[in-house]
């Protein structure tokens, strides 16, 4: 592959163009080796750092600390706002752990994340992110507790840390080959699908989470295209308005994708 960064940073300025925010970009292709990054620095992860509880909970299911089909249940306390499906069923619902861990990707789903982050630990959580050589990202807080996040208990994460966690992924050195391709497919029934996705031919398969706040509009993901896959993601901060973030975020996707195409030989 011919790695011209500098047209790849042009597109990728273009892209943005005047849109309001702070836009930081990662791109790695696995099979050459290829990584770049624009503007990565720590933000608020939002859903982002829902990648990271999954691989904690892929972890624990290899080593027998927990068990897939171990059945968990939310009680009222539990019932948070934002994202998700288990809001709107009634306290004592009950699902297996690999269920919620199905539901807190696809869905976005902040029980199911809550019920997880308690189930594994935060500190287990952490120390799986710094054993990936992820060193950006944290977990400090679960989600919608916005007493935590004003106190400065803020989940962090960049687009340096999502292209390592979703390139380890994709190679298979996550958890083990196994499981990682288990997270990928799970990866890959991701329901929001308007930002990486959104400019893309329907016919390619992505691999993604998204994660949104007041404020930020992210998104990271593993996309398999003729020309071979990448990983790509992006982040978004101090977005005025959230339909004009995901706009900026899937201009970016498809100069990233046009980019790749063109300099496949």
């Amino acid at each position: 592959m011919n790695s011209d960064t500098q047209t790849l940073k042009s597109r990728i300025t273009a892209a943005i163009g005047n849109a309001p925010g702070t836009f930081a970009v990662a791109v790695h292709i696995p099979r050459n080796g290829f990584e770049w990054n624009h503007g990565s620095a720590p933000m608020r992860s939002a859903s982002l750092i829902k990648v990271f509880i999954m691989v904690e909970a892929f972890e624990q299911m290899k080593t027998g600390l927990i068990h897939a089909d171990t059945v968990l249940s939310f009680t009222e306390s539990d019932r948070v706002a934002g994202s998700g499906l288990l809001q709107e069923l009634p306290a004592g619902t009950s699902r297996t752990i690999l269920e919620l861990v199905e539901l807190m990707i696809t869905e976005s789903d902040n029980i199911a994340t809550n019920l997880l982050i308690d189930r594994l630990g935060e500190a287990a959580v952490n120390a799986r992110i710094r054993s990936l050589g992820c060193t950006e990202t944290i977990l400090r807080r679960r989600m919608m507790d916005f007493a935590a996040a004003a106190a400065g208990r803020e989940n962090l994460t960049s687009v340096t840390d999502m292209g390592r966690v979703l390139s380890l992924l994709h190679d298979g050195q996550c958890v083990n080959p196994e499981a990682d391709s288990a997270m990928c497919a799970i990866l890959g029934r991701q329901t929001d699908r308007c930002k990486i996705p959104l400019l893309l031919p329907s016919t390619l398969v992505c691999q993604n989470k998204t994660g949104e706040l007041p404020g930020a509009e992210h998104d990271a993901g593993i996309v398999h295209t003729p020309a071979g896959t990448y990983i790509l993601a992006i982040m978004g901060e101090d977005v005025v308005d959230s339909e004009q973030g995901c706009q900026t975020a899937a201009r970016i996707s498809r100069a990233v994708y046009d980019w790749v195409l063109e300099s496949t030989p």
